[in-house]
């Protein structure tokens, strides 16, 4: 790419650097206060502007765009340095509108990991009702029988086997169990997407296979009432955890103008935003299936209720959250 086609191609977020910039400069030598949803995206813009003056320089343009770019981050890191926000402002700030307004951005990858996890979990109910011994080609005699087991009510509980004031023990088991399958969604991302996407499939597979065949077999209001509410945070997370992984995979088979290892960190950060929020949404996952999902005694019409609730506080947050800040 020639200097004018680059120029032209880039102006419009270096237009954008610098306002940001002017919103955080000092004024009579005091450092101004960035928001956090600003200094989210103008740590975004920093690391595009950090890219752009190395292929600059990497490529011999000319030197005063060089050292207009040098300028611009210079500017930029007296600015990330001078500008402080407190850290719970920070958090808020990311779970009200950074880690859904990444998501929405994320769409093309979050909807790959969707059809990924929907498409073999709805091929597989309709084998299962369809031919219930199909389930043996998922699942194994041992892990049908306790399975079954688990989902038969016992002492007014529901799901693994526990003695009496264990639900905190549960609820580090499902913490630790959601967050292999998060992790090892995401990393193996950097496979170039098979990998993440093969286990996104699976996982849809293995639960529709549990579901659909305790469905068939009777049991149901017992496992439906089970997931019900837990599944819009877990599911999501799933997807989530897929969708960052996806996001690593398609910078090393698509970089553009940048090397693979600088498209690669660049997709990473962002990727990074939208793990970190998918591993909150396990451990609240966890937390509802630890203490809540397990009651055998409140009634199945109640947490159908609650779960759909939560389905759609959880839709409407990826749809609306932080959408007014540009998001």
């Amino acid at each position: 790419m020639n200097q004018a086609a680059f120029e032209q191609k880039h102006k419009q977020t270096w237009d954008e650097f610098e306002r940001l910039l002017a919103s955080g400069e000092t004024k009579k030598g005091k450092p101004q206060y960035i928001d956090s949803e600003s200094r989210a995206k103008f740590l975004e813009i920093f690391e595009l502007v950090t890219n752009n003056l190395a292929m600059a320089q990497t490529r011999g343009y000319s030197l005063q765009l060089i050292a207009k770019l040098n300028s611009l981050v210079l500017r930029g890191h007296y600015v990330i340095h001078s500008s402080k926000t407190p850290a719970l402002g920070k958090i808020r700030a990311f779970f009200t509108v950074g880690f859904p307004s990444e998501v929405r951005q994320a769409r093309k990858f979050v909807l790959v990991a969707i059809l990924s996890f929907v498409l073999p979990a709805l091929i597989v109910g309709g084998l299962i009702h369809h031919d219930p011994s199909y389930v043996n080609t998922i699942l194994d005699p041992a892990q049908i029988q306790s399975i079954e087991a688990m989902y038969t009510v016992k002492d007014n509980r529901i799901g693994r086997e526990r003695g009496a004031g264990t639900d905190l023990m549960m609820f580090g088991f499902y913490i630790y169990n959601n967050a292999q399958i998060g992790l090892t969604v995401f990393v193996f991302g950097v496979l170039f997407c098979v990998v993440t996407i093969a286990v996104v499939g699976f996982n849809g597979i293995y639960i529709s296979a549990v579901i659909n065949h305790l469905i068939v077999i009777g049991l149901g209001s017992s496992i439906l009432s089970f997931v019900a509410g837990h599944s819009a945070f877990e599911l999501t997370a799933i997807v989530l955890s897929g969708a960052a992984g996806i996001m690593l995979g398609y910078a090393l088979l698509h970089p553009g103008d940048l090397s693979r290892q600088a498209a690669l960190r660049q997709s990473g950060l962002r990727a990074a935003k939208i793990m970190a929020g998918a591993t909150f949404m396990f451990t609240l996952a966890a937390f509802i299936e630890a203490f809540w999902s397990s009651l055998a005694f409140v009634p199945a019409s109640i947490k159908y209720l609650v779960g759909l609730s939560l389905w759609g506080v959880t839709i409407s947050y990826f749809l609306f959250a932080g959408a007014k800040d540009g998001g």
